[in-house]
């Protein structure tokens, strides 16, 4: 039996909140730079004309981004047409650009802590071929826009794959996970990174060459070895401590669920929150990842294999493929068989070794 269309859009512009937005994020950065821009000009004008001076500028910068975001929310417009999604947008350079329905592939909606606190979602539309001309941004609108275009645009008339299955939840965050995050080759960079940013804020400040006498003249009388043991252990400290915050901004509120017309959504984040969608009809497989650290504790990563998922950019910076962070082994499997639909895991299968033959050869 085939599904009734979905009435057609008009055109719609975006939520003219993101004037707001964008003022609001300007003057965070502004307010960021403020400080040493003020100490620098008062060696010149003194304390209270820097002060003015800085004041004057912030507020030029600010209004001047306003201003421009202003002009490309009047100037912005989509509409979702029966065969196809069009947006226009631009002053100077104007563009009109335009996704056949029928090639989408995804529809995932993001908000960071500012866009959540209005209600709001930024929704990337895409057909999962390279570049960035496959996608269409609109940021942002409301979230119940949002939601209504990620259905309306992923909604298809097709039949329920055979096969025995579960439709609604099939995982939910275990605040347990968490502690897989630390043995991910994640902490030793992140320890790396905290050192050079001590480095490169300290040159910034002019002070580096304090730093790195105080650090000199605490292990001044410490034997080379255990110079090297200290510095190793306190990187790893650093590192560890930054993946327990990265997995909880990325993995908390995680769940993963069936909806009807054979979709799998992915949604997690704590500060940014992320949905992302993928049609169980480009569904190809699953990747069962485990990474020497992870698979030492019995864990291991669920990613999706798929055609035609995002694959610009800005998604292949976001872990499109992940359905399942790093939980015990047991689990990933049992997630793996629901996800496609299966009786047995199988990834839970044996394998069977090379013959000694060919490991020779």
């Amino acid at each position: 039996m085939s599904t009734p269309r979905a009435p057609y859009d008009d055109w719609r512009r975006l939520d003219p909140r993101t004037v707001w937005v964008t003022a609001v994020v300007v003057a965070g950065v502004v307010a960021g730079a403020a400080l040493p821009a003020t100490l620098g000009l008062a060696n010149w004008l003194g304390l209270p004309g820097a002060v003015l001076w800085v004041l004057a500028a912030a507020v030029l910068v600010i209004g001047a981004a306003a201003g421009a975001d202003r002009v490309r929310w009047h100037r912005t417009r989509y509409r979702i047409g029966e065969e196809r999604v069009d947006l226009h947008t631009g002053l100077l350079l104007v563009k009109r650009r335009s996704l056949a329905r029928g090639r989408i592939r995804t529809v995932d909606l993001t908000a960071n802590l500012l866009l959540r606190l209005l209600g709001l979602v930024t929704v990337r539309i895409g057909t999962g071929e390279q570049g960035g001309e496959s996608t269409l941004e609109l940021d942002p609108v409301t979230r119940a826009e949002g939601e209504r275009l990620r259905r309306l645009l992923l909604e298809r008339a097709a039949p329920t794959p055979p096969g025995v299955h579960r439709d609604g939840e099939l995982a939910a965050l275990d605040p347990r996970w968490i502690r897989y995050a630390p043995v991910s080759f994640v902490a030793p960079m992140l320890g790396g990174a905290a050192f050079g940013a001590v480095l490169q804020i300290s040159d910034w400040l002019g002070a580096q060459g304090e730093v790195i006498a105080w650090a000199g003249d605490r292990f001044q009388e410490t034997p080379l070895l255990w110079v090297i043991v200290i510095l190793v252990t306190a990187a790893l400290a650093a590192g560890m401590i930054g993946a327990l915050g990265l997995w909880i901004e990325m993995w908390w509120n995680y769940r993963l669920e069936r909806e009807p017309g054979g979709t799998l959504r992915v949604r997690r984040g704590l500060l940014t929150s992320r949905s992302i969608s993928v049609e169980e009809a480009r569904l190809r497989g699953v990747d069962l990842v485990e990474p020497l650290g992870v698979r030492l504790f019995g864990a291991a990563r669920l990613d999706a294999i798929t055609t035609g998922l995002a694959q610009d950019h800005e998604a292949k910076n976001a872990d499109h493929n992940t359905v399942l962070p790093v939980v015990p082994r047991p689990l990933a499997d049992s997630v793996a068989a629901d996800v496609l639909r299966e009786t047995a895991t199988p990834t839970g299968a044996a394998l069977t070794c090379h013959p000694r033959a060919a490991q020779i050869g």
